[in-house]
């Protein structure tokens, strides 16, 4: 598949067949994203992958952020009731995916020590704002090289109002959860959404 073909086929899938790709498919998808741009080659990301019963337990505990997220909803697509549902049905049952891919970067930039000079906290805000970003761009890698190979992913952001509960779940310390990727094969084909105009300026 070529690049363009990959950037511009991606969708969001929520709705996935019940078949498990097989581990080496999705790890092959995961080195891709280890290839990503990182802040100074940190490469500060760290993935964990689940699957089998783990993942019906932490199904329901990501289902429970959709309410976190309606209000939002209702301002967004406050015309589109049907979207609304949708989504939230989404969050119960994550689309059925048989993956779950939790994404984390470090947490040493997630809350600034007191007394910081005004300079000083600046400092430390960029510093986490370039580890998001790395893990961000890891992110993007493991969504294209999926779609690359016939799997369907959707970029959840939704599930970090239950990030303390995520974590003691999976047993994570000291990581700070960026996102959530449900992963498997497609079981619908959604249409591509019109770019919006306007979102580029040029300067000479």
């Amino acid at each position: 598949m070529e690049l363009q073909e990959a950037i511009r086929g991606r969708r969001s899938i929520r709705k996935y067949k019940p078949e498990e790709p097989p581990a080496s498919l999705i790890a092959s998808v995961l080195e891709e994203g280890l290839w990503a741009p990182s802040n100074m080659n940190t490469q500060p990301w760290h993935f964990v992958v689940v699957t089998g019963e783990k993942k019906e337990e932490l199904r329901t505990v990501v289902g429970s952020s959709g309410e976190a997220i309606l209000p939002k909803l209702e301002r967004i697509f406050a015309d589109k009731p049907k979207v609304i549902r949708f989504t939230l049905d989404f969050f119960r049952d994550l689309g059925q995916a048989p993956v779950l891919i939790f994404c984390y970067g470090p947490s040493d930039y997630l809350t600034p020590p007191p007394n910081l000079s005004e300079a000083e906290r600046r400092l430390f805000e960029i510093e986490r704002s370039t580890n998001l970003q790395s893990v961000s761009a890891a992110i993007q890698n493991i969504l294209l090289a999926a779609h690359s190979v016939g799997l369907g992913t959707c970029w959840m952001t939704g599930p970090l109002h239950v990030t303390e509960e995520i974590n003691a779940r999976l047993g994570v310390e000291n990581q700070e959860l960026v996102a959530v990727i449900t992963l498997g094969y497609p079981d619908q084909e959604p249409p591509a959404p019109k770019r919006k105009e306007g979102r580029i300026s040029w300067l000479r």
